[in-house]
């Protein structure tokens, strides 16, 4: 009877190990149809930043090509690299298997993401002729509860932008790998603003909303929408025309791309207080009416 209550606590033992070893082989899929997301984009003129575009991905569909079930994954830019309308597509393909995320370009397949990897270990990105180490494993919970592994990477030569990478999701800093040597060129990626799956926010940042198309608008010549105050002491003083009714969106965003802050107002002025932000210049992004305006302000 012994014997027999061993092997029974034995089986058992198996069964949770292996029950625990499928949940930790299980992936999230990686851009379901529907799946959409938003990045920041800056736009220059010279050397200074001079406005937010954005650049939007879409999962579009299922497509097989060479018996891989690849999603085709659409980008669309409403602004170019100066700030002027010239909307722009672009179709990329990608397939995943197990963890494993693979770009899938002219019929040939190429690993991009590899989320089995821990830290200290590796993967090779044969487009981008880089190894890329992960440096840090941590978990975020995305608004439906759902837990995602990031890894924290390093590309061994630092051509390509890979580092911070979410599972199931993608890059913190455009959803395909971008080159940084590419100094002063017109346009400068930035972060993930929104992410969504079947038309549920799942990532958002500052509860900007995932249907918010930005179209920017040059910052000169608005001046009869809202009015500010450029060079900044402690505080950022806005008026906004008495033509605009109904709620404001206002966003401070500095010159790396984070968001600094959020406001909200139905009022026809507003005040931000900028006494603790560091001296530099920052953009200020103004949403009414559908209409977008930006901004460049200095903290003296």
């Amino acid at each position: 009877m012994k014997t027999l209550h061993k092997l029974k606590q034995k089986a058992l033992l198996l069964l949770l190990l292996m029950a625990a070893g499928a949940v930790k082989a299980q992936s999230h899929e990686f851009a379901p149809v529907g799946a959409e997301w938003y990045y920041t984009r800056f736009y220059r003129i010279g050397q200074a930043p001079h406005g937010i575009a954005n650049d939007r991905f879409r999962s579009l569909r299922t497509v097989e090509i060479n018996g891989w079930e690849c999603k085709e994954i659409e980008l669309y830019q409403h602004l170019d690299c100066h700030g002027v309308i010239n909307p722009y597509t672009e179709i990329r393909y990608i397939t995943q298997e197990g963890d494993q995320v693979y770009e899938v370009e002219e019929g040939q397949r190429y690993i991009l993401y590899d989320f089995s990897k821990e830290v200290g270990e590796s993967w090779y990105a044969p487009k981008y002729d880089d190894t890329i180490t992960v440096l840090n494993v941590s978990y975020i919970t995305l608004n439906d509860g759902s837990v995602r592994k990031v890894l924290e990477t390093q590309p061994s030569n630092g051509d390509w932008y890979f580092y911070n990478i979410i599972e199931g999701v993608g890059m913190d800093y455009s959803l395909f790998p971008f080159d940084r040597t590419m100094v002063g060129t017109p346009c400068v990626e930035g972060p993930l603003r929104c992410y969504s799956e079947a038309g549920v926010p799942l990532i958002t940042w500052s509860e900007t909303e995932c249907d918010y198309e930005v179209v920017a608008i040059d910052e000169y010549g608005e001046e009869a929408f809202v009015n500010m105050n450029t060079l900044v002491d402690n505080m950022l003083q806005i008026e906004f025309s008495e033509d605009f009714h109904g709620l404001k969106l206002v966003i401070i965003v500095d010159v790396m791309g984070k968001i600094v802050s959020t406001h909200k107002t139905i009022e026809n002025t507003l005040d931000i207080s900028f006494a603790d932000n560091p001296k530099g210049l920052y953009l200020v992004q103004v949403t009414m009416n559908s209409q977008l305006i930006n901004r460049k302000i200095v903290k003296k």
